[in-house]
Parts: C-alpha cells; sequence; structure tokens
C-alpha cells in the first residue's frame, strides 16, 4: 500500500510538472523563433557569394574564370546546408513552442561534405544540432521538452553562429564586394578615358556605373544586416537558454519581442 501511494504521489508530482510545462505561455518563444526561421531562411547572401565570379568575369572576360565559378558553387552548396541545419532548427523551436510534434528526418552522414570546406568544428557542430532534432522527432517531443532540445542545441548553436559561418560572410563576402567595387570603377574609368566614345555614349557609360556601384553598395548593407541577424539569433538563444527553466518570464519575453523586431528591420534591408 506504501510502494502504491509513493508511486501515486510521484505520479502526481510529475504529471503536475508537465501541466505547468504546457501551459507556461511560449508566444514570445514562438514569435522569436519564427522570425529567426524566416530570417536566416533568406539565401540573396549565399548567392551573392557564389556568382561574384560571374559578376567579376564582367569586367575580366576570359576562360580562367570557369575554376573559380565552381568552386564558389560548390561553396555556396555547403553553406546553405549549413543554414538549412540552422532553418530547421529553428522550425523545431517553432513547432515545440506551439505544443506540436516535431517531424525530421535528416541524414547526418550527408554533413560529412562540409568538411571539404568547412573546419571540422563546424561540421560536428552542425551534426549536433540534427542529433538532437532526430531525438526530439523519434521521441514525440513537445512544449514540456523543449528546454532539453535547447539545452543540447545551445552549444552547437553558437558555434556556428559566432564561429566560421560568420567570419566567412564578414570577410569572405565582404572583400568579394571590395575587389568588385574597384574592378567596377576601374572598368567604366577605362572606359570613360577612350576617346572613341561620343558625349551621349559616355553618359550612358556613366549611368551604368552608377548602377552596378549601387548594387554593390546593396550588397554590402545586405551583408551588415545579415550579420547582425546572426547575432540576434545567437543572443536570442542564449536569453533561452539562460532562462530555460523559465521561459515565459517577463523580461525574457520583453528581450526576445525586441530582438525579433530588430531582426524584421534587417530583413527589410537585406530584401530592399
Amino acid at each position: 500500500m506504501h510502494r502504491i501511494q509513493g508511486w501515486f504521489h510521484t505520479f502526481c508530482i510529475t504529471s503536475t510538472c508537465l501541466l505547468l510545462v504546457s501551459c507556461i505561455n511560449l508566444t514570445a518563444v514562438h514569435e522569436w523563433s519564427q522570425t529567426s526561421l524566416n530570417a536566416v531562411q533568406y539565401s540573396e547572401i549565399v548567392t551573392t557569394y557564389a556568382d561574384t565570379p560571374q559578376r567579376l568575369q564582367r569586367y575580366d572576360p576570359g576562360p580562367h574564370w570557369a575554376n573559380q565559378i565552381e568552386k564558389r558553387t560548390a561553396q555556396a552548396q555547403l553553406l546553405q546546408q549549413l543554414l538549412t541545419v540552422i532553418a530547421d532548427y529553428m522550425s523545431s523551436l517553432v513547432t515545440l513552442s506551439a505544443d506540436s510534434t516535431i517531424n525530421y528526418t535528416n541524414d547526418v552522414q550527408s554533413l560529412s561534405k562540409l568538411d571539404t570546406h568547412l573546419s571540422t568544428n563546424t561540421q560536428q557542430a552542425a551534426s549536433g544540432i540534427v542529433n538532437t532534432l532526430l531525438e526530439a522527432a523519434a521521441r514525440g517531443y513537445q512544449a514540456q521538452q523543449i528546454e532539453e532540445v535547447i539545452t543540447k542545441a545551445n552549444g552547437p548553436l553558437q558555434q556556428i553562429m559566432k564561429g566560421e559561418l560568420r567570419t566567412i560572410i564578414d570577410q569572405d563576402f565582404r572583400q568579394d564586394l571590395r575587389i568588385e567595387k574597384l574592378s567596377i570603377n576601374r572598368y567604366y574609368n577605362s572606359l570613360l578615358e577612350q576617346k572613341r566614345y561620343s558625349q551621349a555614349a559616355k553618359v550612358a557609360l556613366l549611368e551604368w556605373k552608377e548602377f552596378r556601384l549601387t548594387e554593390n553598395l546593396k550588397r554590402q548593407k545586405a551583408i551588415d544586416a545579415y550579420l547582425n541577424i546572426l547575432d540576434d539569433v545567437a543572443k536570442g538563444h542564449q536569453e533561452l537558454y539562460n532562462n530555460r527553466d523559465q521561459l515565459d518570464i517577463v523580461e525574457l519575453s520583453k528581450a526576445l519581442y525586441g530582438l525579433a523586431r530588430t531582426m524584421r528591420k534587417h530583413i527589410k534591408v537585406i530584401l530592399h
């Protein structure tokens, strides 16, 4: 009898805890996760990186670009795969915060190709997130297990958002655009210096030069915006991790809503 009473007491406590967790207001978590999902899914940044050799080819035609175009295409595909892992994770938080069950399938082995251009740490971090999602899907996790998912994913996510992904965008992408800007100026200035062009032709060349430079500036602003998005995602998830046992407190909700608003502003810059 005492054993039955003890079991019943434990069952009641466990059930009450689960009920309390399921009753937690996760609206702010849902809002931040959905905005993060929308933000990281924009592939224009990766497309810009992949297309750089083709754009530079305008100002320096020749067959030597073929190898660069092929290499960049492969790199972009891997970066997109990495961003897809992050988007999948944000999608899982959207689902869990709505108290629904995750439906996720992915082959961890498919991430092995990441090591051809990305570090082992980045590859392992991506695999860690995928494994967390696979476990959550297999066990039918819902809102009451969101704390466990956040706990397991925070380390790998921070590694990706603050590590090599950010460095590639901040340094490699930005260097591409600096080279492109120099190429635009050199190409059009050389044409404008030639006497064989009429005044009307030079006006048209100036217009094209300004158009290309404006495109370049927009891409630079998009990179700045996307880096801010990565920082906001990392900061928001760290807030979730720090408050994982009290996800509905007012302070956390304010922080998440604020980050969501900021990310939406950055999205507008990218789409402008």
